[in-house]
């Protein structure tokens, strides 16, 4: 079980504990895995089939613009493929993408395609050890100069939008200041997130609806624990996609955008681990707390809530932070997200 887990129960102490705790952490080699790592790993199995299968695909044309490019997620299974077999050819994938992408500039769209499109390639060039300049060069315009079709930038994107546009940001950054090695942003944009967790709210614009929050005047990205609104356990729930299906009503009105908003929280979580700034235990495990909500709770009482198609993803991720038994032998249980993936690279003892 990863070393997150030992601190669950001293989150009691509050914020400063858990900071103290997290500068403690050491940082791990490799942003969203490593050669090592992967080398303990079988090169059979259902995991491992996937991750071939996605590597197996043509990413000749990366397109951060698309939010459905599966572009993204197939680099990063090249990358974990040469990483596990030194197979050149992955790697070759890897680097042609990001050359592309490098030479492009600005991809232009909007910044909920960059959120979700644009951390795998920052993961899959550490990976396999590309790092030159032009790279890093792109991926910090990509962060902080270059300006959406809507005039946002993928730094604004994250500290307003308090929804899945948002989280996918948040993701994405986390990728690109690992990536580039920037311990002062990376830290920053964590303590961000950290008051939209644990409040007061530092700057996040939530919707006109906002029946979800349990405290209307105390807006959190999660609901706190333990809590209620109109006899209803409303603990861990993402208010500002859930309102997506609605208002606060029993039974609520389905939406997939919670697990959506999950997907950037996922990504965001595993990065920071390895940086030595986990956050899988802030504001009483809101994550463990929100998935939940609709894994568990929600899937008990309404049905149809549980994680499935390209939101199965994060849940061996979700099993190895948590010690949780949520992964099943659902059809894409291995395989990737809008964002990232491929839990293969979960089964590291």
């Amino acid at each position: 079980m990863d070393h997150v887990l030992c601190l669950k129960n001293r989150l009691k102490f509050g914020v400063l504990v858990l900071l103290s705790v997290a500068a403690s952490c050491p940082a791990q080699t490799g942003i969203w895995t490593s050669a090592a790592e992967l080398a303990k790993l079988p090169t059979s199995g259902p995991a491992w089939e996937a991750v071939l299968l996605g590597a197996s695909q043509d990413c000749s044309n990366p397109q951060v613009a698309n939010q459905d490019d599966d572009t993204n997620a197939d680099v990063l299974a090249a990358a974990i493929v040469f990483a596990r077999t030194g197979d050149e050819r992955c790697k070759n994938k890897v680097v042609a993408a990001c050359e592309k992408l490098a030479a492009q500039g600005n991809p232009g769209g909007l910044t909920l395609a960059w959120g979700r499109e644009v951390g795998a390639y920052a993961l899959a060039a550490d990976l396999v050890g590309y790092r030159p300049p032009a790279f890093e060069t792109w991926l910090r315009n990509m962060a902080e100069v270059y300006k959406d079709d809507e005039g946002r930038t993928l730094q604004k994107t994250f500290k307003r939008r308090a929804n899945n546009w948002g989280s996918h940001a948040f993701g994405a950054l986390c990728a690109i200041y690992a990536y580039l090695r920037d311990e002062t942003a990376l830290t920053a944009i964590r303590a961000y997130w950290l008051k939209g967790v644990t409040g007061p709210n530092p700057g996040y614009k939530f919707g006109d609806e906002l029946s979800w929050h349990v405290d209307e005047d105390n807006l959190r990205l999660f609901n706190p624990k333990g809590a209620m609104k109109k006899h209803m356990n409303i603990d861990g729930v993402i208010p500002d996609d859930m309102r997506r299906g609605g208002a606060l009503q029993n039974p609520p009105g389905y939406t997939n955008y919670a697990w959506g908003f999950m997907q950037g929280q996922i990504m965001a979580a595993r990065i920071l681990e390895r940086a030595g700034l986990p956050i899988w235990t802030v504001g009483d495990s809101a994550l463990y707390r929100a998935a939940y909500c609709l894994q568990v709770r929600f899937e008990n009482l309404y049905g149809g809530w549980a994680a499935h198609g390209d939101d199965e993803w994060m849940l061996p991720f979700l099993d190895r932070a948590y010690g949780t038994k949520w992964s099943g032998q659902q059809k894409k249980l291995w395989g990737h997200g809008k964002n990232a993936g491929w839990g293969y690279v979960t089964l590291v003892n």
